[in-house]
């Protein structure tokens, strides 16, 4: 197997009751993506990467483990405040 790490920034997601903390950075996200895309080879501000990745690699399946895996504010790095990064082994 390998090992994969990453850290990106991600889609403003809600907290633990399901309440969004951050509504209106949200909102700004969701309207500057298109123009993002654009200006930026595609880069989306407002998608949910560790999904995309955890699919890719089969976590769901068992092809492969999260061994790391954290979600934490950058407030200075406005829209891309929200970042996530881990390691993911394949089996």
């Amino acid at each position: 197997g390998g090992t994969f790490g990453y850290i990106e920034h991600v889609a403003v997601e809600p907290n633990e009751e399901g309440e969004e903390d951050y509504p209106f950075l949200e909102w700004q996200q969701r309207a500057l993506d298109p123009l993002q895309q654009r200006l930026a080879s595609n880069c989306h501000l407002h998608r949910r990467t560790e999904e995309s990745i955890s699919a890719v690699f089969g976590v769901s399946t068992g092809a492969s483990r999260v061994l790391e895996h954290e979600r934490f504010l950058v407030k200075d790095m406005w829209p891309v405040s929200f970042q996530a990064c881990g390691v993911i082994q394949t089996l």
